[in-house]
């Protein structure tokens, strides 16, 4: 993801990455998340080392909460877990979610990273899922840096194949491997060819039509019913005529006028008038406010009297 370069090498395991867009879906109302455990390699080059994250373990937290607190108790806990579970791992950094804010670090977001994740190989995993942004943090030497890409590690089915080509090869073999294939298009022609294309070029994907199907109703066979004396029927009834009801026009307005007060954000607005803060986006969105963690006091907010009618 992103772009490979001189820079710590992060890479997660693909299962990691499917669990935290499940967890940051599953928990889009306030800010969620938890540590990634996995291992620490150095590396003779200039990546310095590579980690790879092999798990995220959630954090207790309660649904719709301004921030992601991290406790010394939470910490302990999941250090006794891996010590007790001898496989290597340790806490490599940590994820959070940032639903409608976007990827960046708060100033408290960096006070605990320097608490509980002082090493320069400990990363911080930011996502927003209602924009679908993630990013990777690291601190050095007490400065930020976001990383410009990181690696998925997808496991191979067991039916996938995989060659592995090395860096450099013998110009002799180089040069025979030429030969037979020239050799193999000339005394097999189209055939020849086709094999080749097949081993040494991925085949152009074809697109598949897949056609609806139908199902015919089903035969319903009728049986023979006995012969009946001629039946009466009753004189239909006269049509009553149908009412028309004439709604009158609503008379409460549709939206009113709020007045930020100190200590406001549109999450707490939103609680105090609906009491859903996940709503704030309908404040935001009526006020053209593209950054919602700040807003200035005294500002007259047109908000919606119901936001069930702007869904």
């Amino acid at each position: 993801m992103g772009r490979a370069g001189p820079f710590p090498r992060v890479v997660f395991r693909e299962e990691v990455i499917l669990a935290l867009d499940r967890y940051s879906h599953t928990h889009s109302v306030g800010e969620q998340g938890g540590f990634l455990i996995g291992r620490k390699q150095e590396l003779k080059s200039a990546e310095k080392f590579e980690v790879l994250i092999e798990r995220f373990v959630p954090i207790p937290q309660r649904s719709g909460a301004s921030r992601l607190v991290i406790t010394q108790e939470h910490y302990d806990s999941v250090q006794s877990a891996l010590r007790r579970s001898g496989r290597g791992e340790e806490i490599v950094g940590w994820a959070h979610m940032h639903p409608g804010f976007g990827v960046f670090l708060s100033a408290f977001d960096k006070e605990q990273h320097e608490r509980f994740f002082p090493e320069d190989w400990q990363v911080a995993y930011v996502m927003d899922n209602l924009s679908a942004e993630r990013a990777v943090y690291q601190m050095v030497d007490g400065e930020w840096k976001r990383l410009p890409g990181y690696y998925v590690l997808r496991e191979m089915a067991e039916n996938e194949i995989g060659i592995a080509a090395g860096k450099s090869g013998s110009p002799w073999l180089r040069a025979v491997l030429v030969v037979l294939f020239l050799g193999l298009l000339i005394a097999g022609g189209s055939y020849g060819y086709t094999l080749v294309r097949d081993l040494y070029f991925a085949p152009t994907p074809r697109q598949t039509v897949v056609e609806e199907v139908v199902p015919e109703p089903p035969s319903i066979a009728l049986e023979e019913q006995p012969e009946q004396g001629p039946v009466e029927e009753e004189p239909p009834a006269p049509a009553v005529p149908a009412q028309t009801t004439v709604t009158p026009p609503p008379t409460v307005p549709r939206y009113t006028e709020y007045v930020v007060k100190r200590g406001d954000n549109l999450w707490s607005i939103a609680q105090e008038l609906w009491g859903d803060p996940s709503l704030y986006r309908l404040i935001a969105e009526e006020n053209g406010i593209t950054n919602p963690s700040h807003i200035t006091v005294g500002t007259v907010l047109r908000v919606p009297v119901d936001p069930r009618s702007n869904d």
